[in-house]
Parts: C-alpha cells; structure tokens; sequence
C-alpha cells in the first residue's frame, strides 16, 4: 500500500472505531450501573418496610403484618420478592410461590449484592440486609426482576448503535475531506511536475506546506544545478570546438603545402582525418549555436522553435532565397528534449536546403506518434543510394557524397528514442523525402 492518503484514511477508520466502540461500551456499562442503583434505592425503602413489619411471633419464630407491605409482593410471579431468614426460619413472599432459594447470611448492618435466576428465568437483581431486631439476628432479601429494565437498555444500546454508526459516517467523509484537502498541494504539485516535464515551466512553486518545503527546495535547486551544469558543459564542448578549429585548419592547409608532395600517402591521411574532424567540431558548434540559451531541462515547442530554426536557415542560404513553408498542430509541446529536437530538426532541415533548388517543406504530425517530414525539390538520391544510407553501421557522409554526416546525426538522434528514419523521394516536391518517427510512448 503506497497510498498515503488511504493510510491515513484507513488508520483514521481504526481510531475512529476504537473510539465509538469504547465510548459505546462505557455509555451501555454506565446506564446499566444507574439502572441498577436506581432499583438498588427502591429495593432499600421495601426492605426497610418489611423489617418494619416484622414481629416477633414466639420466642422463637418470628412473622409478618403483611398490610404494611405492597399488594405487588403478593402476585404470584410478580417480579417483586422477599425473604425473611431468621435463626433456620424463612419467610418468603407469596409472589415467589413454591420455588426455593438459598439465602446468604449477613451481619448484621451490612448488606450484599444478589444476582439471581428467579421464578420462569426471570433475571433478578437483589440486596440482602442484615438487621437485628429484638436481640434477634435476621437476614432480609429483596430481589426484583430487571426484564423490563434490561429491554429499555437493549432499546437504548440499539438506538445507541445506530446513532453511533451514522456519526461514525459523518466524521469519515469530514475526515476524507479534510485529507482531500490537505493533499491538494501535492496534486498541484504533481500538475507543476508534468508542466515541468512538458518544458512549460523551469521551477516548481514554493507556496506548499511546511512538511514539504525543504522538498521542494532542494527539487528547484537540483533543477538549478542541473541547468546550469549542462549550460557549462554546452559552452566548454562550444568552446573547445573553437579551440580546436584554428589549429585543425592550419593542418589541414599544411597538408596541401608542396613541402607533402614528397609524401602524398601521408598528406592524404593527414587532409583526410583533420577534414573529419572539422566536420565533428561544426556539428558541435551547430548545435550550440541551434540551442542557443534556452534551459537544460525544457521541452520543445513546435511553434516556437521550428520557426526560429527556419529563420536560421535562411540566414545560412540567403542567397538562396528559399520558400520555407511550415505546417504543424496547434500550439504543442513535445515531450522530448529540447536540445534533440533542434538537432534532428536542424540536421534534416539544413540538408534539404542544401539540395534544394527552390523549396522546402516542413511538417510535423502529433497522434500516437511525432512525425517530422521535410522534403525539398532538389535532385533527391536514388533508390540504392537510400538503401546504402539506412544500412546500420554506414558510413553515410561517405556513401552519398553531401547527405551524409546531417543524416547520421538524425538517424542517431531517432534511435535513441526508440523510433526510426525514413528516407525517400519526396511525392509532393520530387526532390529528397525525410520522415523522422518517433512514438510517443517512448517520449517522457
């Protein structure tokens, strides 16, 4: 269970149920004890009216003036009785009928609690007194049934649950609520995270509670430390690629001097390796220069970025003068990283401008999948030729002469996410086709 609101929820359940269930116990023991005391008071006055009417029959027997005592303990089964216990003499009430019972013996000016199995399973409750009258010991028992009490607590206990269980309710949804609301930052938070995610924003809000502030603040501050770790490494990789420039091309230039002539196997190693080299110091200086300053961590916004990247390119073929057009989905962020997408993008766009004659067309499709189409109205490549540039392992910028380190690029770029390069001849313009697919389940 990861869910920390349905821990709270459940562990609040238990409390909640622990609380009600001792509640409802202490409430059924204590209305039972007042019940109780409450018979116990009216047992005390009868049992003090049937010692009052006792007398002294004989010297050794004793008896009763029955006018003195309620009509009730003269009902057969009442529910009302008494004893009267005086040296192995017993008197019973008329209401007990022929049932017997044992009577304990008390001292006298004491009392004992009785609980009793009376006349047709009658539940009785009884005191037993101890009294000396006329120098005569004597033990006086009084019981009465608690049915009709036990039914009113059995009454009360029902009402008790079911008030007690609608209560219960109304605190777990007051309860449930309460921890809906105190986990709404986290939710806001989660939103903040996907718009994190998609690049529509660089830090997360630090208006949360205090339990999560620190959290928070160390997130911004690795977001921090991330973005400004790959600016720097951005701008070293820049800079070393200027660094290196200069001198490769003084190598190069000497490798063209007439003092190589006498070696021309080494020349040509020498022209042929620093020229490749020049080529991997541009490709790390397009990109940065495509990348520009934006953050580490954003994602790529179709209509922001493909339009500044057309204005680029127009810029490097001015004298071209190159219809671009570009067509896309409504305003759209692609979960991918932004430094990617510029070099994919710019890789494949630069190519086509570099063919094209008068046209390039760019368009990006968003369903299930991201589908990056460029085409130009250049002389294209042959069919075996494509095939050649899709084989694994290719060396494509030797394979077909200007289409091949931007398509490398791209085809690596693409792999990375799982998708695929599709190269052709384009339908629409006749000149070379470019379809960079990538899916969007492997986006994120």
């Amino acid at each position: 269970m990861k869910s920390l609101q349905l821990r709270l929820a459940i562990a609040l359940l238990i409390s909640l149920l622990c609380a009600v269930s001792l509640l409802g116990w202490q409430t059924k023991r204590l209305i039972r004890q007042l019940a109780e005391n409450t018979v116990v008071e009216h047992l005390e006055h009868d049992a003090e009216a049937i010692y009052s009417a006792v007398y002294a029959d004989s010297p050794t027997t004793i008896a009763l003036t029955h006018s003195d005592i309620e009509p009730v303990y003269s009902r057969l089964y009442s529910g009302h009785y008494y004893w009267v216990a005086s040296r192995g003499q017993i008197i019973k009430s008329p209401s007990f009928g022929d049932n017997r019972l044992t009577l304990p013996t008390v001292v006298s000016g004491t009392r004992q609690w009785l609980y009793l199995a009376g006349p047709q399973h009658q539940p009785l409750l009884g005191m037993a007194f101890g009294y000396r009258k006329d120098g005569r010991a004597m033990t006086v028992a009084i019981a009465e049934d608690l049915s009709p009490t036990l039914v009113l607590i059995a009454e009360f206990e029902k009402r008790f649950s079911v008030i007690a269980a609608v209560f219960l309710l109304v605190l777990m949804l007051i309860q449930i609520a309460i921890l809906r609301k105190g986990f709404r930052p986290l939710a806001r938070l989660q939103k903040q995270m996907k718009a994190l995610e998609r690049g529509e924003r660089s830090q997360i809000d630090t208006d949360v509670p205090q339990e999560i502030s620190a959290l928070v603040g160390e997130f911004n501050h690795l977001l921090t430390v991330l973005d400004q770790r790959m600016l720097r490494m951005r701008n070293s990789l820049a800079d070393l690629a200027h660094a290196l420039k200069t001198p490769l091309t003084v190598l190069q230039q000497l490798s063209r001097e007439d003092a190589m002539r006498k070696y021309p196997e080494f020349g040509e190693i020498l022209n042929t390796q620093t020229a490749h080299m020049l080529r991997l110091m541009e490709r790390v200086l397009k990109r940065a220069r495509l990348a520009g300053s934006g953050p580490a961590v954003a994602k790529f916004d179709i209509h922001q970025e493909i339009p500044a990247l057309i204005q680029v390119m127009k810029n490097i073929y001015r004298e071209k003068n190159l219809a671009i057009r570009f067509s896309a989905p409504p305003p759209y962020m692609l979960p991918i990283d932004r430094e990617d997408m510029l070099e994919l993008a710019g890789n494949l766009l630069d190519n086509a401008c570099k063919w094209a004659k008068l046209s390039v067309d760019i368009k990006v499709e968003c369903n299930e999948s991201v589908h990056l189409i460029i085409e130009d109205d250049g002389p294209g490549v042959e069919s075996s030729e494509i095939e050649k540039l899709m084989q694994r392992g290719s060396r494509l910028d030797e394979s077909v002469n200007g289409h091949g380190l931007g398509l490398s690029i791209a085809k690596l770029i693409v792999e990375q996410y799982g998708g695929r390069l599709v190269l052709g001849r384009s339908n629409h313009l006749g000149g070379f086709y470019a379809e960079a697919i990538i899916h969007m389940s492997n986006l994120g």
